[in-house]
């Protein structure tokens, strides 16, 4: 006579172990299965970086550095051997080898003029920056029209927990495509920015419209905010370097390209046209 109750405690540790080998089998077959890859790269060629932003009633600051592989060593890419120039018609300025701190945007530049340069705001602007091995890289620019804001609204969200957003209303520029930087800071422009974004006029060429924020800062903050009219080129390279940023070190995000205003090589050569306003919430 066969015994239920022991033929049921029984049946499924038989099952555990028959699965036990399968797993097993299957390991040791996947082990088999590993292969390695030889991907071969291109040569890598080392190319010239620069970044410059122009501001009326400032001095010229670059910053000069060039390219490195992703996968070499570390080592010292800031180039100060240089020859750096701003060419405008017939007139050239040539910046000297002198480091500068900016503590507003908390940059470091290699190459600076030692007084404001004499610019006119309506006519094109060249960058130039050459190297021992004469490599030229190049960009052209030219100063916008400030943003024409119309208001800034404060809001408050009197219903839940009395943070504040804003409201800003632009008049577009009509007859072109413009591009629109926001940054706003709390209490300090030194500060790390507490909104930082750009967008474009699409479909509202000429019009005016609104930009808004969510209830997200506190009362009795002091907010600093800088509205900028961009160049396209600035725009795209901000939100290059995002998806970049996005991209380093993640295998499941898409492949991003910087995007570069200048010839031969990489960087952004641009002028600052922004209005500040400061507000108390």
């Amino acid at each position: 006579m066969v015994n239920i109750k022991e033929h049921i405690h029984k049946q499924p540790g038989r099952r555990l172990i028959h699965w036990f080998w399968i797993l097993l089998l299957l390991l040791v077959y996947s082990c088999e299965l590993e292969k390695e890859i030889e991907v071969k790269l291109p040569a890598f060629s080392s190319q010239l970086v620069g970044e410059c932003y122009l501001e009326k009633g400032e001095k010229c600051k670059v910053f000069v550095s060039e390219t490195d592989s992703y996968f070499d060593t570390l080592r010292f890419f800031i180039l100060n051997d240089g020859m750096v120039r701003i060419i405008q018609g017939q007139k050239s300025d040539t910046l000297q080898n002198n480091p500068t701190l900016d503590f507003l945007e908390k940059k470091l530049y290699n190459y600076s003029s030692d007084f404001p340069l004499e610019l006119d705001t309506n006519a094109e602007i060249i960058l130039e920056i050459k190297d021992k091995n004469g490599r030229l890289l190049k960009g052209t620019t030219r100063f916008l029209p400030k943003p024409d804001v119309d208001s800034i609204l404060v809001r408050y969200n009197t219903e839940k927990d009395s943070l504040a957003g804003f409201l800003i209303w632009l008049n577009d520029f009509a007859g072109q495509p413009d591009y629109y930087r926001i940054i706003m800071n709390e209490d300090s422009l030194t500060g790390g920015p507490a909104l930082d974004f750009v967008f474009t006029d699409n479909l509202l060429d000429g019009q005016r419209f609104p930009v808004g924020t969510s209830y997200r800062f506190k009362p009795g903050v002091t907010m600093f905010i800088r509205i900028f009219h961009i160049e396209k080129t600035w725009y795209e390279y901000i939100r290059s370097i995002s998806a970049a940023s996005r991209a380093n070190g993640n295998p499941f995000a898409q492949p991003a390209t910087v995007h570069s205003s200048m010839e031969g090589g990489y960087g952004i050569f641009t002028t600052l046209n922004y209005k500040l306003y400061k507000i108390r919430l």
